[in-house]
């Protein structure tokens, strides 16, 4: 039986000792050597709990040892390979697949798949440290949390990073003649963050960019595209003085709408021409998505400008008359046809090979 302390975010490495640390004596001097150094560290009550459970079970005659793995302070992915290789490691090294694992937080828990996956988790031990409860101790722990939101890189970034972009954004925007709108400004800004994040954009976008120098050209084009679009709407707003009325919307939508279209356009491209390098049959994704993105780029340009120009009571006439509802069912049916003909020639192609 395995005994093992889990430090997901790798602070035993400021005791000097690297991970994995193997058998009692090791043990007990990487947690005292911590502990001199981070004597308020919760860390510190899991490896000393992780020793009193090798210690319990050693004294009814339990044949166990005792180790200490962690992973990266800043990466999940990093984490999680160092966590695997260590956890292979010993394995390897004491043969033995039954692990009681010894964790404090909720973070920590993300090593349970891990170790799941290459061994038997027999028991969890999940480490809680009582507290008093008065109203002194308390300012103590919220002190304790602040100092860890300002010293730690992992916490720094997201208490004191994001909030200091955000109010430099909203200083930069009220010395401008979008002062008015600057509320409007950070909130946008605000929610464009929360939607990446949300969506994990940003771990795909950076898993593109690592790939090939092909995404990362095509990338920085994209979002040169994307920002000229964003600026040049900016300057036909500040033109019209900010106004919504129906020509506005249609000049703002001119402007800003084949930007999108281009942008989106050479990411699909950059994948495209990726693709045709390694001669992948999915290459003919690209040439849909493109394809998809002219028409529906030409098709809503066309529909805003008679949204736009012809009143409201005609607007469903006008449709019809223009053809615009025709286009857009002959649109999609000539998508999902290619699609599907695409799909099944692809699929055929992989059972032959």
């Amino acid at each position: 039986m395995l005994v093992v302390a889990v430090d997901y975010d790798d602070d035993i490495s400021l005791s000097g000792f690297e991970a994995p640390i193997v058998g009692y004596d090791k043990v007990v001097s990487a947690s005292v050597r911590f502990g001199t150094v981070r004597p308020d560290d919760s860390d510190l009550n899991v490896l000393f709990h992780a020793i009193s459970v090798h210690s319990s079970l050693k004294d009814r005659g339990e044949d166990v040892e005792i180790a200490i793995i962690s992973g990266h302070p800043k990466s999940h992915v990093e984490a999680g390979r160092r966590l695997r290789d260590q956890v292979s490691y010993l394995i390897s090294t004491f043969g033995c697949k039954d692990f009681v694992v010894v964790l404090d937080s909720a973070e920590d828990e993300l090593v349970i798949p891990i170790v799941q996956n290459m061994a038997n988790i027999i028991a969890v031990e999940r480490v809680v440290i009582e507290q008093l409860r008065g109203v002194e101790e308390t300012y103590v722990l919220l002190g304790r949390y602040i100092k860890k939101a300002i010293e730690e890189p992992r916490f720094s970034k997201i208490f004191l990073g994001i909030p200091g972009v955000l109010l430099l954004i909203f200083s930069l925007v009220s010395l401008t003649y979008l002062s008015a709108y600057a509320w409007e400004v950070l909130m946008g800004i605000l929610g464009l963050f929360l939607l990446i994040r949300g969506f994990q954009i940003h771990e795909a976008v950076l898993k593109r960019w690592k790939q090939s120098s092909i995404y990362r050209v095509s990338g920085i084009l994209s979002a040169f595209s994307l920002s000229v679009g964003v600026a040049l709407t900016l300057t036909s707003m500040t033109s019209r003085n900010f106004s919504y009325d129906a020509t506005s919307i249609r000049m703002y939508s001119e402007v800003m709408i084949p930007f999108v279209a281009l942008s989106t356009s050479i990411l699909f491209v950059g994948r495209l021409i990726s693709r045709v390098l390694r001669r992948s049959i999915r290459m003919w994704r690209d040439v849909v998505a493109l394809l998809t993105i002219a028409l529906l780029t030409r098709y809503i340009l066309n529909l805003i400008e008679i949204i736009t120009t012809y009143p409201v009571e005609r607007l469903v006439d006008l449709l019809y008359e223009y053809n615009l509802i025709q286009a857009f069912a002959l649109i999609s049916v000539l998508i999902v046809a290619i699609a599907f003909l695409m799909s099944f020639i692809e699929r055929e192609t992989r059972m032959i090979k």
